[in-house]
C-alpha cells in the first residue's frame, strides 16, 4: 500500500476508492463468518443476556415476569439481531484492523504511533464499561423497574417482549462501553495539545451537569442505572485529568 505519511507516493483518487472498497467487503466477510459463529451458539448467547432478568426475577413474587412474543417472527427475528449484533463484536477487532489500515496511510508516523498507544485502552475501557452494565447496572435496574411496577404501581403482572428486553440489554452495554471511552477522548486530546489539562479542571463543574444530562438522556428511566452510569464518567473524568497532566507536561517542556 502506497504511503504519504512515510513519504511514498500519494494514492490516487481512484486507489482510495479501490482500497476502501476493499477493505469494507473484507470487513462483511468477517461479520457474516461472525454471525455464523453467534447463529450456532444463539441459544448460550440469550441465556447469557437473560441472566440479568433470571437474576431479579429471584426477588420478585413467582410467576409475576414473563418474557413473551407479540408476533409470529419476533423471536425469529430477535435472534438474527442477536447474530447480528454479535457477530460485530465477535469480530470487532478485525473491522477496527481493516478502518485503521485504511485512515492509517493519510497518518504521519507520530500519529500513527499517538493512535496506536490507545486501541488496548480503548478496547479495555469498552468491555469493562460493558461487564459493569451487564454484571451491577442491568440486575439492579431491573429488579427496581419491575419490582417497582409490581409492588408500588399495583401491575399484577410484567410482560417484557423478547425484542424489547434483548434491544434493552444490548444498549444497556453499548452505552457504558461508549461511555467508558471519555478518558480516552480526553488524555488523546491533552496529549495532543489540542485541550490543556487545566482546560478540563476549569469545566469540572459544568461537566458534572452535562455528565448528569447524558446520563439521564442515555440509561433507562431509572435512578440506579443513571446514577452509576454518571458516577463512573465522574470518575473517569478526574482520571483522565489526572493521566492527562502527566502525558502533556512533557510535550510542554520539550516546547
Amino acid at each position: 500500500m502506497k504511503d504519504a505519511g512515510q513519504g511514498g507516493v500519494r494514492m490516487t483518487l481512484s486507489e482510495h476508492i479501490e482500497e476502501l472498497r476493499t477493505r469494507i467487503i473484507r470487513g462483511l466477510l468477517a461479520v457474516a463468518a461472525g454471525f455464523v459463529v453467534v447463529w450456532i451458539f444463539r441459544t448460550d448467547v440469550m441465556a447469557f443476556l437473560r441472566k440479568p432478568l433470571d437474576e431479579a426475577m429471584r426477588t420478585l413474587p413467582p410467576d409475576k415476569v414473563r418474557v413473551i412474543q407479540t408476533s409470529a417472527g419476533e423471536g425469529f427475528v430477535t435472534y438474527m439481531k442477536i447474530a447480528f449484533f454479535g457477530g460485530c463484536v465477535l469480530t470487532g477487532p478485525l473491522i477496527l484492523q481493516q478502518i485503521w489500515g485504511f485512515v492509517a496511510a493519510g497518518l504521519y508516523p507520530h500519529e500513527r504511533r499517538v493512535v496506536r498507544f490507545y486501541a488496548v485502552p480503548g478496547f479495555v475501557l469498552f468491555f469493562a464499561g460493558a461487564a459493569l452494565a451487564y454484571l451491577v447496572v442491568m440486575p439492579w435496574a431491573l429488579d427496581f423497574l419491575l419490582g417497582f411496577a409490581l409492588d408500588e404501581a399495583g401491575i399484577d403482572e410484567s410482560l417484557l417482549t423478547v425484542s424489547s428486553y434483548v434491544t434493552l440489554m444490548a444498549w444497556g452495554m453499548f452505552i457504558f462501553g461508549l461511555a467508558f471511552q471519555l478518558p480516552i477522548i480526553m488524555v488523546f486530546l491533552m496529549r495532543l495539545g489540542v485541550v490543556e489539562p487545566s482546560t478540563f479542571r476549569r469545566w469540572r463543574r459544568p461537566a458534572v451537569v452535562i455528565i448528569f444530562c447524558i446520563a439521564a438522556v442515555l440509561t433507562h428511566p431509572d435512578v440506579v442505572s443513571q446514577c452509576v452510569l454518571a458516577g463512573c464518567m465522574m470518575v473517569l473524568y478526574e482520571g483522565a485529568i489526572f493521566v492527562g497532566s502527566r502525558v502533556a507536561r512533557p510535550r510542554k517542556e520539550s516546547a
